[in-house]
């Protein structure tokens, strides 16, 4: 039934416009122009990568929301987190400094050594396995394709939900320049620049960067009188070198930098009208938190790709190399009361990746497209130290042996290899099939060891035996589509594909066997259609998913795990659309609806509050509960308006986000509400659009919206993502 009505409510969206279209559809022989020609002022044409070659947007039979620079401007959208914002069916949960992207339904909610997500982040090419370092800055950003669904074989690796893909621009022999400055409420001081050019009649380089400091906290750590939510400092530069020594040959070098420093997304405090275990119940401001110790997090990270690409007569191969590494330390009050009960005072991940990839393919001229290539990938991600303190001053140790402290080493490391091949063949003018596959097997291992501080001073160690455990996991996963044009400007299509993510270990549980590898089998119908001269854009598509050995975060003692929920079935609708119906005004929205259940979850937590803190863990079937982060319906709007007046270039935009709300775990306690955002900015520019200035909104209506939900024995814990913001931002352009 279900997923009947989910062919039934997409083959309605397919078949409206292809029906008022069918009458006056033009033949192959009859093409008519360009639109871009006809109509520059339509909807424009979007080069995206992903089927990994160039190709029009409209052109691709996968569901893509693809994001020009102009666009995420626009939009204020200045890093990953705020994506869910502008792309349907796309939530981006960033909790405890870990970036956790949901599309559909399908996502990673732990983050910790080791752990990646279900939706992979790119960036030119080069996988971000670490959590941490995928909190990126979109500085030098010349597009944004999130591709959704299971990329399980051009992609493959951990793209089980889909992927969001960042590119960045490639310098030319033009000099351009372009600098800002700004400043926002809560003392926030921002800057960029960005310069390139050419060194050489072969040779381009550019170099980006982006800078913020936040003098003061959205909140205040009632205990302590500290600011908590700011982030004193954050620091993004990336450079790019492009040499073309020859027509066939290009050579690129990348390498960027990131360093952030704060407490914005680890500052937490107790759920309110829960008790905590360590003390009693508080009622302070949203965003202020009452713990004995002062949150902090500070990253420092970077890394380095070369892409070689050479054309061989007809055929083009492509190597990726990119080296990467990364340290996140974090500390903060795990009981979440100013009792010093139990405390994180120190835990740093340390981030280490090498990714390999060789590409084959044919060129644009060739009748059928193909790509065959190979992957490596080799990970070590370390947890030294992490250090628990337990008790202090004010009341003896827990548990009950004298034990003031525990400090623990573990080491994760992943070997993984893979092998694929895609190709699309045409059947007939305006169809194409496309098949591909891929072959994963990653090797997992990890240790651990532990030692305990006693309250006389002596130190344990090892306490406890060492653990040493390594699995192995492999799945074979494809892509089957076909799609056709029924003119030049409408395409529908149908798709199956499997997406695969290994299982592995919980750092902070070594001694636990290892999760399940998870597997998702996607069905999916669409359209992409230009309507009225590119006036109007729609793309639509729904789709069926069923979801196998579900990884599913697990609070336990205040630590993040991973455990497998054993199914779950999801099945929607996503569109997105852009309205240009006058000059200069451009109408970009998104809707996503969702109906999402496990079918077979008997081993889920369920955490009932205890009357005298804290809360009592018992393991239910949540069978037929909701998925965690996973919202039943979103709605993005943005308008921008564009007006050349004889004094200079007026912008103004205004975007609007809704979402329906969602859980936080499994057992469906724990609920964000429903909410709405409300971002807005005007903007002017010089006649020779070098000079400008901007004052901007965000979360106008100063909505609370928790980024982690979770309940553990001992608390239950929430975060938030930023109040009002507002402030002024200055431009110059050479």
């Amino acid at each position: 039934m279900r997923k009947a009505w989910l062919t039934a409510s997409v083959a309605g969206i397919c078949l409206a416009p292809c029906a008022a279209l069918a009458q006056t559809a033009p033949t192959a022989a009859e093409a008519p122009k360009a639109q871009d020609e006809s109509n520059p002022d339509g909807a424009p044409d979007i080069i995206v990568t992903a089927q990994r070659r160039a190709e029009r947007l409209q052109d691709v039979p996968i569901a893509i929301t693809a994001l020009t620079s102009d666009q995420l401007a626009a939009s204020g959208v200045t890093d990953v987190t705020k994506l869910n914002t502008v792309t349907p069916g796309l939530y981006i949960q960033a909790s405890t400094g870990f970036v956790s992207p949901h599309i559909r339904g399908i996502g990673t909610s732990a983050g910790g050594a080791g752990l990646e997500n279900s939706v992979a982040v790119y960036i030119d090419g080069v996988y971000m396995a670490s959590q941490p370092g995928s909190l990126l800055s979109l500085n030098n950003v010349e597009r944004v394709e999130v591709l959704k669904g299971p990329q399980g074989t051009l992609f493959g690796r951990n793209a089980t939900g889909g992927l969001i893909q960042i590119i960045t621009r490639d310098p030319t022999q033009d000099f351009t320049t372009r600098f800002s400055a700004g400043y926002g409420n809560y003392d926030t001081i921002t800057g960029g620049a960005y310069i390139a050019g050419g060194l050489a009649p072969n040779l381009a380089m550019d170099v980006a960067a982006q800078v913020s400091a936040q003098g003061n906290g959205y909140g205040t750590n009632v205990a302590t009188g500290n600011d908590v939510y700011r982030t004193k400092f954050d620091l993004a530069l990336r450079s790019k070198l492009v040499f073309t020594p020859s027509a066939a040959t290009t050579i690129k070098l990348s390498g960027d930098y990131e360093r952030r420093i704060g407490n914005a997304s680890i500052s937490s405090k107790q759920v309110p009208g829960i008790k905590p275990a360590f003390g009693p119940a508080y009622n302070i401001g949203t965003w202020d938190i009452n713990s004995d110790f002062d949150p902090f997090q500070r990253l420092t990270g970077g890394g380095a790709s070369l892409d070689i690409q050479q054309d061989l007569s007809g055929v083009q191969l492509q190597s990726i190399t990119a080296f990467r590494k990364s340290q996140y330390a974090i500390g903060f009050d795990t009981d979440l009361t100013p009792t010093p009960a139990q405390t994180l005072t120190n835990s740093v991940l340390k981030d280490r990746q090498f990714s390999q990839e060789l590409k084959l393919q044919s060129d644009a001229r060739s009748k059928i497209q193909w790509v065959v290539g190979a992957y490596y990938f080799s990970a070590n991600a370390e947890l030294d130290p992490n250090i628990l303190r337990l008790g202090g001053p004010a009341i003896p140790p827990p548990p009950a042996p004298p034990i003031t402290g525990i400090s623990g080493y573990s080491k994760l490391t992943t070997r993984a290899w893979a092998g694929y091949a895609q190709a699309t063949v045409p059947l007939g003018d305006r169809t194409k099939l496309t098949g591909g596959f891929r072959y994963s097997t990653e090797r997992r291992t990890i240790f651990s060891t532990t030692a305990a501080t006693l309250i006389n001073g002596i130190v344990i160690n090892p306490f406890g035996p060492n653990v040493s455990q390594s699995e192995t996991f492999s799945a074979p996963t494809w892509r089957v589509s076909i799609d056709h044009k029924i003119d030049d400007n409408n395409l529908v299509y149908a798709s199956y594909n499997r997406g695969f993510k290994s299982g592995g270990y919980n750092a902070r549980n070594a001694a636990a066997p290892a999760f399940k590898q998870e597997q998702l089998d996607a069905y999916e119908i669409g359209i992409k259609s230009d309507l009225a001269n590119r006036v109007l854009r729609v793309n639509a598509a729904g789709f069926y998913y069923k979801y196998r050995n579900i990884q599913v975060s697990r609070f336990e003692q205040n630590n993040i795990f991973i455990y497998n929920g054993a199914g779950a079935e999801i099945y929607g609708l996503d569109l997105d659309l852009q309205l240009r119906p006058a000059r200069g005004l451009t109408i970009d929205g998104g809707v996503s609806i969702l109906h999402d259940r496990f079918t077979s979850f008997p081993n889920a937590d369920r955490y009932t509050p205890n009357p005298l803190g804290g809360s009592i863990r018992s393991t239910v079937s949540a069978r037929g509960n909701r998925l965690p982060i996973t919202p039943d319906a979103t709605l993005n709007l943005n308008v921008h308006y564009v007006r050349e007046t004889s004094s200079g270039i007026w912008s103004f935009d205004l975007g609007g986000y809704y979402n329906s709300g969602f859980f936080g775990q499994p057992d469906n306690v724990l609920k964000q509400p429903a909410y709405a955002l409300l971002d807005a900015s005007i903007g002017w520019k010089s006649a020779d659009k070098r000079f400008g200035v901007r004052v901007w909104g965000k979360n106008l209506t100063n909505r609370p919206v928790a980024t982690a939900l979770g309940q553990s024995d001992t608390s239950a814990i929430v975060q938030y993502d930023a109040p009002r913001t507002y402030g002024i931002t200055f431009s110059t352009e050479f």
